[in-house]
């Protein structure tokens, strides 16, 4: 068994990154080997940008309004090989990607002026967010409108897998058989939920792709 491990981390002022990895290789025979590499990465961004909005009164951004947020994403992947040779002539080879990531928006704000890094958070000072709705006001019960940010926040998952199996059915002719199949969800929830989102991905309904190629060898 091969077993390696690391890590990456990354910070700054507006961005923080973390990301540990693990590979496992297990060969029990001399004709059969799995690997398995988790990969867990999480990113955290200050000042996501959302929209941008109209809004003759924000005068100090030129009629516009720059809204941003910040953004917490995790995101677990894994690398999962299989592979199998029965005989010389007959192997199997299999592949599977599964992924989950997820993004939370919180704390919207607007730019406060061109050409810096500075913002007007809203729900300070007279300013509101409907976290329900997602609706920000700039001013509340102000003569500036009310800006429908929507809902960003996101759970994506996906899962992505092949299998080929060859078999040399006469020397220097083969034939493969693949299968290829995708599945893929999505959500507006910002939460990491590991067992919801892998349930609702063997739930999805899945994409098949059958091939089968042949070659034969002749002799001249």
């Amino acid at each position: 068994m091969v077993f390696n491990w690391g890590w990456f981390t990354y910070q700054s002022e507006w961005q923080r990154q973390y990301e540990p990895f693990v590979t496992v290789e297990w060969r029990p025979t001399s004709n059969f080997s799995l690997s398995f590499g988790p990969d867990f990465f999480h990113d955290f961004e200050n000042s996501q940008y959302i929209g941008t909005y109209d809004d003759p009164l924000a005068a100090s951004t030129f009629g516009r309004r720059y809204v941003f947020a910040e953004l917490s994403q995790n995101t677990l992947s894994a690398s999962i090989r299989v592979n199998w040779t029965f005989t010389p002539t007959l192997s199997l080879q299999m592949y599977v990607q599964p992924l989950i990531s997820a993004g939370e928006y919180t704390n919207f704000k607007e730019l406060a002026r061109p050409s810096t890094y500075e913002f007007n958070r809203y729900g300070d000072g007279s300013s509101t967010f409907d976290g329900v709705n997602y609706v920000a006001d700039p001013d509340g019960s102000g003569p500036a409108p009310s800006i429908p940010v929507g809902n960003p926040n996101f759970c994506f998952g996906s899962i992505r897998g092949n299998a080929v199996l060859r078999w040399e059915y006469f020397p220097g002719s083969t034939v493969y058989f693949v299968w290829t199949q995708t599945r893929s969800d999505v959500e507006d929830i910002g939460e990491f939920q590991f067992n919801h989102s892998m349930s609702r991905l063997f739930d999805a309904t899945p994409d098949n792709i059958f091939l089968i190629k042949l070659s034969y060898w002749w002799s001249l």
